[in-house]
């Protein structure tokens, strides 16, 4: 039986071959500067080759219409280039079930932030916030901080909550870093950073050590990620 993915993007060439759909959603393609394509797979090639900057440009378009106008079109074609994304959430939260069923959960919770993104608030990085969004909504399904099996686990000890420190902060930052790497707004690694300085307690400098790298490098990436954090709302 094939999956709820399988099934979409079965669609998806269905639907991005013409050109029917691609010039009903001219005036959107307009917003974000972009002259009329051909076909939704052009709008697509075009949305995974260009910069983050101007990809964000088109993904926002969508979302705006999608959100404001309860355009169907432009919600259906937003999921899909948050496929890939929404792919990892369903590989991490192995805990909601099979295969087929942390697929339908993911691209449901997906879709359902894609057509209530509050586009007024974050009119920037769009994929990222959905995508983060959609993961917290999965986590609450299911036992903190729960990862792929096989990922190390980014909480210092253990994937359970207890293995943290009794306070609240110290929860809530792990939580937040499960749902960061699972949205792809940073890398496990840099969560495992965060988590042994911030959580643990671990100096930079005997983090360091343990990797053979500089003390230098590895302030700079925990601060380039935590900055993304940030950028898109998951820290304060």
């Amino acid at each position: 039986m094939p999956s709820v993915f399988d099934t979409l993007d079965r669609e998806w060439r269905q639907l991005a071959s013409g050109r029917r759909a691609a010039r009903r959603l001219a005036d959107v393609l307009a917003v974000a500067g972009l002259d009329p394509l051909d076909s939704l797979a052009d709008l697509e090639r075009h949305v995974r080759s260009a910069s983050p900057e101007d990809a964000d440009q088109v993904l926002l378009a969508l979302v705006t219409r999608a959100a404001r106008q309860d355009d169907a079109l432009a919600a259906r074609v937003l999921l899909q280039l948050l496929l890939p994304g929404t792919r990892n959430l369903a590989r991490r939260w192995w805990a909601l079930g099979d295969h087929d069923e942390r697929a339908a959960a993911a691209v449901a919770a997906v879709y359902r932030r894609i057509r209530t993104y509050p586009v007024e608030r974050r009119p920037g990085r769009v994929a990222a916030n959905i995508l983060l969004d959609a993961a917290r909504e999965l986590r609450r399904a299911v036992p903190r901080l729960v990862a792929t099996p096989t990922a190390e686990p980014i909480a210092p000890a253990a994937h359970s909550a207890s293995a943290l420190p009794a306070d609240n902060a110290a929860v809530e930052l792990a939580e937040v870093l499960a749902d960061a790497v699972a949205a792809g707004v940073i890398e496990q690694r840099d969560a495992q950073l965060i988590a042994q300085s911030r959580i643990a307690g671990r100096r930079i400098a005997d983090i360091a050590v343990d990797h053979r790298l500089g003390t230098r490098a590895l302030w700079d990436r925990r601060q380039r990620a935590e900055r993304r954090l940030a950028s898109v709302g998951a820290v304060a």
